[in-house]
């Protein structure tokens, strides 16, 4: 199964980058119970980025070191804050149309 990381929230050296303060985006457990029938899902960079075969990232994004130079799946930003989960697999599944393993 594939490991996915939604990359949320990274550290920017002196402080953390995240797509939102908003609470709402900031609790990831709904998204996580979606996606995890098809994929190994995580959303803590920080933590797993050792773990994870792909990064699910918000385009636009803050910048960050990706430092195992992973794979780049880039979702529209509004779509995490819409939580528009269907639409976020959709461009998950064009990556991997485009990019076969």
């Amino acid at each position: 199964m594939k490991k996915l990381c939604f990359v949320l929230t990274v550290s920017s050296g002196i402080n953390y980058g995240s797509i939102s303060s908003v609470p709402l985006i900031k609790n990831n457990e709904d998204l996580k119970k979606y996606f995890s029938d098809d994929y190994i899902v995580s959303t803590n960079y920080i933590r797993d980025k050792d773990k994870v075969d792909y990064l699910v990232v918000p385009d636009p994004f803050v910048p960050f070191e990706n430092e195992n130079d992973l794979p780049i799946i880039k979702v529209p930003a509004r779509l995490f804050m819409t939580k528009d989960f269907d639409e976020i697999n959709n461009c998950i599944d064009e990556y991997f149309d485009k990019n076969p393993t």
